[in-house]
């Protein structure tokens, strides 16, 4: 009987494990500054639980202060939201975006102005610093694409009550009412800071084209009646 091969075993050998390589200390993180993430918090914990009405009307509020004087380019949505004390994601949630907060900025200057066509004050109207902020945010907004006609009902409204003003206080027709009405809206125009530079008007320009037009009002009348417009 032959005798039977011994198969030898070959037993593989471990590779020895790789001493872990030490890992040089990395740079010294800089110490970051909390407090305006704490002051944020203070401000929520002051305000507590709020509605989302209470809470657009924050956002609101603050808007409008901090546009007043200040390029409307310049003022961010998370800028807004900081100030007011909520967190940024109110705008997304209550408004949809940051134009549509603006909006709503034009629609409350609009209201607000109403108390001087109401109250039969043109002076009032036309140096009101609602109407300013409400020009600046339209030209702001059709500028960045918004859509013209969302305005057009605001404006729809505001011309035929603005014109019915007109005829009634000056005794104008139809068509002298129109044009007083418009000129209101040029001189609107007056409150684009960039528009006055290239224009080479200054603000005590604009103050007297504004006060050349109020006086001009007392003549409105006779004016349309030599123009053929009565």
């Amino acid at each position: 009987m032959a005798a039977a091969k011994k198969v030898k075993k070959v037993v593989a050998k471990k590779a020895p494990a790789k001493t872990a390589e030490r890992q040089k200390p990395g740079p010294k993180k800089q110490p970051v500054n909390h407090a305006p993430a704490i002051q944020q918090r203070e401000r929520k914990a002051a305000l507590g639980r709020v509605s989302q009405e209470q809470a657009k009307t924050l956002i609101l509020d603050t808007a409008i202060a901090m546009l007043r004087d200040r390029p409307v380019s310049e003022v961010s949505s998370r800028e807004i939201a900081h100030e007011s004390g909520l967190n940024h994601s109110y705008i997304a949630r209550y408004f949809g975006s940051n134009h549509e907060m603006l909006f709503c900025v034009v629609e409350i200057m609009s209201e607000r102005l109403k108390k001087h066509r109401d109250a039969g004050d043109v002076a009032a109207l036309v140096k009101d610093p609602d109407a300013n902020l409400r020009f600046k945010l339209m030209e702001y907004l059709l500028a960045e694409g918004f859509p013209p006609e969302r305005f057009a009902v605001l404006a729809l409204e505001q011309r035929t009550n603005t014109e019915a003003f007109f005829a009634a206080s000056f005794n104008l027709d139809k068509r002298a009412a129109r044009v007083y009405r418009a000129k209101i809206g040029m001189l609107f125009l007056l409150a684009n800071e960039k528009l006055l530079a290239a224009s080479v008007i200054d603000k005590s320009t604009r103050t007297d084209i504004i006060n050349l037009f109020l006086h001009e009002l007392g003549d409105a009348k006779k004016n349309a009646e030599k123009l053929g417009w009565q």
